[in-house]
């Protein structure tokens, strides 16, 4: 199965604007901001995880289906 380049950058966490995103960084004492990126970090490379299984899956059946139908010819 050939990668998806948007996927794979997709996956990544890039800031829109790291320098604006750098400073707010440093004022956060509290560490609420980078617990926050980081829940979003988790729940996306979660959501690839499950959506990369069910391709799996899904190209696991097609296979079967068309050995299957190779055998009955």
């Amino acid at each position: 199965m050939a990668y998806d380049r948007r996927k794979i950058a997709n996956s990544f966490y890039l800031p829109k604007h790291p320098f604006l995103r750098g400073i707010a960084s440093l004022m956060d004492f509290t560490g609420s901001r980078r617990r926050e990126i980081e829940k979003q970090i988790l729940e996306r490379s979660d959501a690839d995880a499950m959506r990369a299984d069910w391709e799996a899956v899904g190209a696991s059946l097609w296979w079967s289906i068309g050995e299957y139908e190779d055998k009955l010819k």
